[in-house]
């Protein structure tokens, strides 16, 4: 017997799932940066992407010459897009070169 509707969707959609969601391209700290997800919270930009601990880090994104602060707020999720610049900046002490 054939396959139901819903299971054809449902084969269809995951074979589908890396051609239909593009990538979305980002820079961290100049760094360029891909990503399937439309969606990261800090936290996960700079622990997957920065390699840093969000207990010492907190993220900005920059637009243009504004620049917006996810200080304290790690666990929010941001919908990201093409070409967006973000930051890491650290809370801890700076080292005395």
């Amino acid at each position: 017997m054939a396959m139901e509707t819903g299971d054809l969707q449902n084969e269809a959609h995951h074979h589908a799932m890396p051609h239909h969601h593009h990538e979305i391209h980002f820079f961290l700290d100049g760094e360029p940066h891909e990503t399937h997800r439309h969606e990261l919270t800090p936290n996960e930009i700079i622990t997957e992407f920065g390699h840093k601990d969000p207990a010492t880090h907190y993220l900005v994104r920059i637009e243009g010459h504004r620049h917006i602060s996810y200080q304290g707020k790690g666990d929010e999720p941001i919908k990201l897009h093409n070409d967006e610049r973000f930051q890491m900046v650290s809370t801890g002490p700076t080292p005395v070169s």
